[in-house]
């Protein structure tokens, strides 16, 4: 997410957690890929559901939408880490395979 992380001065005002803790570079939410596959992505899908749902309401409450905006890129940050953990996984399945 490092590249969708918004710019200081951007307007979405985002708190970069991993920041104020020493470790700025650092992802917030990391994902271990031992997860089996098809949890992770059903997991991953219920997570952008809320993700949808709480950008719909965003939307239809101005006065709280700097609040929601902030808990969608966390789960975002969530469900992009449940991925990585997949691809990470696959990658070294792939690593395995192609090993004589």
């Amino acid at each position: 997410m490092d590249k969708d992380t918004p710019k200081e001065n951007s307007n979405l005002n985002v708190v970069r957690a991993a920041g104020r803790f020493g470790n700025g570079g650092a992802e917030l939410v990391q994902m271990k890929a031992q997860l089996p596959m098809r949890t992770a992505l059903m997991e991953a899908s219920s997570i952008m559901g809320c993700i949808t749902e709480l950008t719909r309401k965003a939307i239809d409450r101005p006065g709280d939408r700097k609040v929601m905006m902030q808990a969608t890129y966390y789960l975002a940050g969530m469900a992009k880490a449940l991925i990585d953990g997949q691809l990470q996984q696959l990658r070294q399945a792939r690593a395995g395979e192609q090993e004589p």
